[in-house]
């Protein structure tokens, strides 16, 4: 077998694996399921929870991310290299692999992560910001002499860039994403029903109400929970409208993203941003968001089509490029 050149986007909590000529090859949770007693990462992603689920008296998950910060750089390069086992199959040739970073991520930060890739098995390991690698997974034009805006959204952090001929002009990067959706809403439960639920009750909540879009549906959910005081188990029925207001402050850490950089650019791209829009990428976009935008900044927004694998796809992108 020949060697290949793949994408690879690392989040918090999803990794997803992309090739040019074959698209998506992976997309799993970045969690392994570790030995109790030895520390051996036995399985990663969906395996790993299974294999967890089965045995917990035996094993336990081990999420190695947290922001942009590599809890345990050992357990991750385990994970990557069963991911890329199991995306590429067996073969003798190690693959070069471009990775979508965050734009802020420090030079010590970087170094862990390309460590990790290559322990994982890489024999080249290149990094590019995020925004620029989605970017390129969406089809922009980086030839072409007009400034473009992106919003990548993705588990824990979101980043607004304006780009023009291939490079961010300017760009935000603010520690807000779908963890802390999740979060918001697992604290007004508390405040306001004196409910306590977990995160994965959180999101399913967001993704079962959450509608962002004017003029949506309104819908209702009966959520079950343990009482903050006495955890006896109670139900209590949520709306659509009232989740808008449990997410009222990450909303608005986003805007704001958006605004800066709308703010910080100058005239020409404006007119360029109001002719184009803003394209919306990353698992953390909301259902509605994009009508939100265009809303509240009177700035036409979209949500991309291939918006939670865009950066991966785009990695893969940029490599084959880069070999050019």
């Amino acid at each position: 077998m020949f060697r290949r050149g793949i994408g690879l986007d690392i989040g918090t909590v999803k990794t997803t694996i992309a090739s040019v000529e074959d698209g998506i090859l992976l997309r799993e949770p970045t969690v392994a399921a570790v030995d109790v007693d030895t520390g051996d990462v036995l399985e990663a992603g969906e395996a790993a929870m299974k294999m967890v689920s089965d045995s917990p008296d035996k094993t336990y998950l081990c999420w190695p991310l947290w922001d942009t910060v590599v809890k345990n750089a050992h357990i991750l390069a385990a994970i990557l290299r069963i991911f890329l086992r199991r995306a590429l199959g067996r073969t003798l040739l190690r693959p070069q692999v471009m990775v979508s970073v965050p734009c802020d991520l420090t030079e010590a930060q970087s170094n862990v992560v390309e460590d990790a890739v290559l322990e994982a098995g890489a024999s080249r390991v290149h990094l590019l910001e995020a925004p620029l690698c989605a970017a390129l997974g969406v089809g922009f034009d980086f030839a072409a002499p007009t400034g473009q805006m992106l919003v990548h959204i993705g588990a824990s952090r979101t980043e607004a860039a304006m780009l023009f001929i291939g490079d961010m002009v300017t760009h935000i990067s603010v520690q807000t994403g779908g963890t802390q959706f999740d979060n918001a809403i697992v604290r007004y439960m508390r405040q306001k029903h004196k409910l306590y639920i977990g995160p994965r009750t959180a999101e399913q909540i967001k993704i079962r109400l959450v509608d962002l879009a004017a003029g949506h549906e309104e819908k209702k959910l009966d959520v079950k929970g343990r009482f903050v005081d006495t955890k006896v188990p109670r139900v209590v029925t949520l709306s659509s409208r009232e989740m808008l207001g449990a997410l009222r402050d990450p909303l608005a850490a986003i805007l704001d993203a958006v605004l800066t950089v709308v703010e910080q650019t100058g005239d020409d791209m404006k007119a360029d941003i109001a002719k184009g829009g803003i394209v919306l990428t990353g698992g953390g976009v909301l259902r509605g968001m994009d009508q939100l935008i265009a809303d509240v900044m009177g700035i036409r927004a979209k949500l991309a089509a291939n918006a939670d694998t865009a950066a991966a796809e785009g990695a893969a992108l940029a490599l084959e490029r880069l070999g050019k």
